[in-house]
């Protein structure tokens, strides 16, 4: 029982210092500092917002075509009983001038057409010969019927206007026979039918050919034009001028390990959606002016010049987060504030200028590498782009103590 209480009273007092303990640390421990802490500052990079009238370039590829491609066929049978030196793969010929026919490509062997044409015009000559014997019995019909039956009418058959009009008749199908004849006779010549090149030849020396046998085909020189694909977004920005759409055309591809520019203008719409790409293709020319064009074959890439948008403002992408809100730096402070985005390109949009809702001012600072994370009002120190370039660039913004 002693041996119980003293033990309780060890404990009571045991506790009664420690809390005594506690009290006293409480008491007279440090102070924790209630000073707002520091505000950190964020250094971006930025630039200046110009409002300007900004000309929309549109980007598209396609391959260059000639204006004119050719498959010519043979219109009549025969041995070629000639065949132009030039005849092979890339070789050019000129075509009609005035009133020069074109080069010669092929010959058919030409003597049985020779032939038919004389057959023919013979039967035409028959066929005159009879009209004029049918003329000449109608002379004297129509005496006999004067001294016959003076007074009255002589019937068609005593003019003999049946016989007549089956010899005229007869002349007409005789001229068509001639003309036909002659132009199996022309058909076989071939030449070229404009300015052009020999894309691939069918056909050699001593060969035969069929009616509808393909000899050659050709390609046009001279102006060339690309089937340039547009979305219905980039089409609507295309100029028009009368209701017939206008644009200056750039295409470049490489040639011998060099970029090289073509120049060519907009000269029609096929006004057709593609349901596959549910896109538009306009048709661009170059070479009309003489100037040098593009291989045929070759696929260039294409920037047209579209419409001039005002009062608009060329940002870098990399400035606008979420689709359509703008980086600013105003008062020191991170501005994240919503735009109108009128155009997208590669490295850029275009928004619009001035100062109402969704409209970027004059002169505001535009943030061109956010910092981590995107918070509004943050506490921002700006860097210009060009000062930037000078030194050691950081790729995003950065905290400085």
């Amino acid at each position: 029982m002693l041996r119980s209480c003293v033990w309780g009273m060890l404990s009571i007092a045991i506790l009664a210092s420690g809390v005594g303990v506690m009290r006293f640390l409480i008491m007279n421990g440090p102070k924790a500092s209630t000073a707002e802490p520091e505000e950190k500052i964020v250094t971006v990079v930025t630039e200046s917002a110009v409002v300007s009238n900004i000309q929309i370039q549109l980007k598209s590829q396609g391959e260059v075509k000639p204006r004119h491609r050719t498959q010519l066929v043979a219109e009549v049978g025969g041995k070629l009983s000639l065949v132009s030196e030039r005849f092979r793969n890339g070789s050019t010929f000129e075509g009609p001038s005035g009133d020069e026919e074109g080069e010669l490509l092929l010959q058919i062997e030409k003597g049985d057409y020779e032939a038919a044409v004389a057959a023919a015009q013979a039967t035409l000559a028959e066929a005159q010969l009879a009209l004029t014997m049918e003329e000449v019995r109608r002379a004297q019909a129509l005496r006999d019927w004067e001294k016959i039956r003076k007074g009255q009418e002589p019937t068609e058959l005593v003019r003999r206007v049946p016989q007549i009009r089956s010899a005229e008749a007869k002349i007409r199908a005789a001229e068509a026979g001639v003309k036909t004849a002659l132009q199996d006779l022309k058909r076989t010549e071939i030449r070229a039918p404009y300015d052009c090149r020999i894309e691939r030849a069918y056909v050699d020396v001593g060969a035969s050919v069929i009616p509808g046998a393909p000899l050659v085909e050709l390609v046009s020189l001279g102006p060339v034009e690309v089937r340039l694909p547009l979305s219905l977004t980039d089409y609507g920005y295309l100029e028009k001028e009368k209701g017939a759409l206008v644009g200056d055309v750039v295409v470049s591809g490489e040639i011998g390990g060099e970029s090289v520019e073509w120049a060519g203008k907009i000269i029609r719409s096929e006004e057709i959606v593609e349901r596959s790409t549910r896109s538009i293709n306009v048709v661009a020319e170059f070479g009309a002016d003489g100037t040098e064009v593009p291989p045929v074959g070759m696929f260039v890439q294409a920037s047209i010049l579209g419409k001039t948008i005002p009062k608009a403002v060329r940002i870098p992408r990399s400035g606008v987060v979420d689709g359509g809100k703008v980086l600013l730096v105003k008062n020191g402070r991170l501005n994240i504030r919503p735009a109108k985005i009128l155009w997208t390109e590669i490295s850029h949009v275009v928004v619009r200028g001035g100062d109402g809702e969704r409209e970027i001012p004059e002169g505001s600072v535009v943030v061109t590498t956010p910092p981590s994370p995107l918070i509004q009002n943050t506490r921002v120190r700006a860097q210009s782009a060009k000062i930037r370039r000078e030194g050691n660039p950081s790729p995003r913004g950065e905290y400085v103590e």
